[in-house]
């Protein structure tokens, strides 16, 4: 894969585009059917046409071939991820095929409001996607009515990375007078904060190397930190949000620190580009991105893996939380015209060859635990980073910060309205925790309207 797509699939989501087009999404929300605990029983695939909304590019033509040779009859038309399109496709009672998604961000969203197939019935009859084999992370897939992480399946992840997790240059950490950090214990947000100063270089009022990798005030980034210190942002019945508990009051200093600090990019700093050529470039001591990061740099700097290494989530509090920010994968609307060839191509892409192809050219972890064996591990560094990766899966969790009433594409947009006009203005953080508090609300509160609650 090349690092177009690797970045695309971690980055569309957060677009401009995207964001505005997710508001669109809740307007179909009073046409739309309730939720059903009910599963769909499971369809035959038919010949014929395969409608999948991607992201332009990823997947290959070469992949394409692939699925179609190994299923006569089928063919694949891609059409790119739009979600004003999507809207309308939905609205209209004729939507894709299969849709990518991030499931951290949607699930709780897609099943409420029956846009999404309730998918128990398919992957309890799956020779390829079996329950025992499922890693845990793809619980973000999962709905029970009034919680994520539990209850049906309505998709699964088709590879994925702990996005907290982070990478760092030891030659720049050495070279600033630095202790190397021990990569298998999280580092506290404070002590990272305090690293990136001294990491930073700057002269003349140019920045030539940034400390920190890019910090976003985003669901998931805020609602990782809280969780480390026990605390979460969204309400038990997911209806709002409280940005003024001392856990969430914590994760906003860090923030508005470190963007008024200038020792990474940020909300009122924006990056170029991201962290990967930043990196690469010697712009950045550090980056945040998950375990597909190495294959990047497999790919891309080579030269780069000799002094990078692969670190476990910082902390806030006490409690280790390692979540992932996507879990990027697929879900079917429950309208599709043909959900047997959907789930087809959900079991090849997600779990058969296409995996394998894609998790042993490191382009991120599987979904299931029979595929950890072909993650690259001949290099040092491949071993380095895998032997730090295995042991962050004892901390993955389902963040709950998604909800019913909005898309998170939709909160985020929220967020980073507000965070970069206070901060800019200077306005203190427990200002901005109040505001944060009450716009993000404002956004639940008409999506619960919406959806006639």
């Amino acid at each position: 894969m090349q690092h177009s797509h690797v970045f695309s699939r971690r980055s569309v989501l957060k677009t401009a585009g995207f964001m505005a087009g997710a508001a669109a999404l809740s307007g179909c929300a009073g046409s739309t059917q309730s939720s059903s605990k009910t599963p769909a029983k499971a369809a035959k695939a038919k010949n014929g046409t395969l409608t999948i909304m991607s992201v332009q590019g990823e997947i290959t033509d070469a992949e394409v071939a692939a699925f179609e040779k190994a299923h006569p009859g089928i063919k694949i038309k891609q059409i790119n991820t739009d979600a004003t399109r999507l809207n309308a496709m939905l609205a209209a009672g004729n939507p894709p095929d299969v849709v990518r998604d991030a499931g951290t961000d949607v699930t709780p969203y897609i099943a409420s409001r029956g846009i999404a197939l309730n998918l128990d019935e398919y992957f309890a009859q799956s020779s390829v996607l079996k329950e025992a084999d499922i890693l845990p992370i793809n619980n973000v897939w999962k709905w029970d009515g009034s919680a994520q992480g539990q209850g049906s399946r309505y998709g699964i992840a088709k590879d994925w990375s702990q996005d907290a997790m982070w990478w760092y240059n030891a030659d720049m950490w050495s070279a600033a007078g630095l202790k190397v950090p021990d990569p298998s214990r999280p580092i506290a947000y404070d002590e990272l904060f305090d690293a990136a100063k001294k990491l930073t270089k700057s002269s003349g009022g140019r920045t030539s190397v940034y400390g920190l990798f890019t910090t976003t005030a985003s669901m998931n980034r805020i609602a990782s930190m809280v969780a480390t210190a026990g605390g979460r942002i969204l309400s038990d019945d997911l209806g709002t949000a409280d940005f003024t508990s001392p856990e969430a009051i914590a994760a906003l200093t860090w923030l508005a620190d470190a963007a008024k600090a200038k020792v990474g990019y940020s909300l009122t700093n924006p990056s170029p580009d991201w962290d990967g050529p930043e990196y690469v470039a010697g712009k950045q001591a550090t980056s945040g991105q998950g375990f597909w990061f190495g294959g990047f740099l497999g790919s891309t700097a080579p030269a780069y893996q000799s002094k990078t290494v692969f670190a476990a989530a910082p902390t806030l509090g006490k409690k280790r939380v390692s979540p992932s920010f996507g879990a990027v994968g697929y879900w079917i609307p429950t309208k599709s015209k043909n959900p047997g060839a959907a789930f087809q191509f959900m079991e090849w892409y997600c779990g058969g060859d296409a995996a394998r192809k894609r998790i042993s050219a490191g382009n991120g972890l599987p979904s299931l635990k029979s595929l950890l064996a072909v993650v690259p591990q001949e290099t040092a560094f491949q071993k380095a980073a895998f032997k730090v990766q295995t042991a962050e899966l004892d901390y993955v969790d389902v963040l709950h910060n998604a909800t019913p009433y909005a898309q998170t594409t939709a909160l985020d947009t929220t967020l980073a309205k507000t965070f970069t006009a206070m901060v800019g203005s200077g306005a203190s953080v427990a200002k901005l925790a109040d505001q944060l508090t009450k716009d993000v609300n404002n956004v639940l509160a008409n999506g619960k309207k919406l959806a006639g609650k």
